[in-house]
């Protein structure tokens, strides 16, 4: 079991990076305010853990406009989809040792 619990990926496995990245997976890209509504969390806290992501390239980020409103849409990448799918096998066999 040791050996598992040291596969944990730590980039995902905090909670609201976690909740991040499942709705990416579920949805294949959303809008930063619908996660923010979803996971009911600050810009700023939400904006930290999107920036961890996307340096470690799980997510990609494109910011553009709906009229004068600025949108910001992530979209969750191959690693990223490859990173969670490990993600969820580690926490399977820990939870069959």
């Amino acid at each position: 079991m040791i050996n598992a619990f040291h596969q944990i990926d730590e980039v995902i496995h905090q909670k609201i990076r976690l909740g991040i990245m499942s709705l990416l997976a579920a949805h294949d890209s959303a809008e930063f305010v619908e996660l923010k509504e979803q996971l009911q969390v600050t810009d700023g806290n939400l904006s930290s853990h999107i920036a961890l992501l996307e340096k470690n390239k799980y997510l990609t980020v494109h910011k553009s406009f709906a009229g004068k409103r600025p949108l910001t849409t992530l979209k969750i990448t191959k690693k990223g989809r490859d990173a969670l799918a490990k993600y969820f096998e580690v926490i399977k066999l820990i939870l069959e040792e």
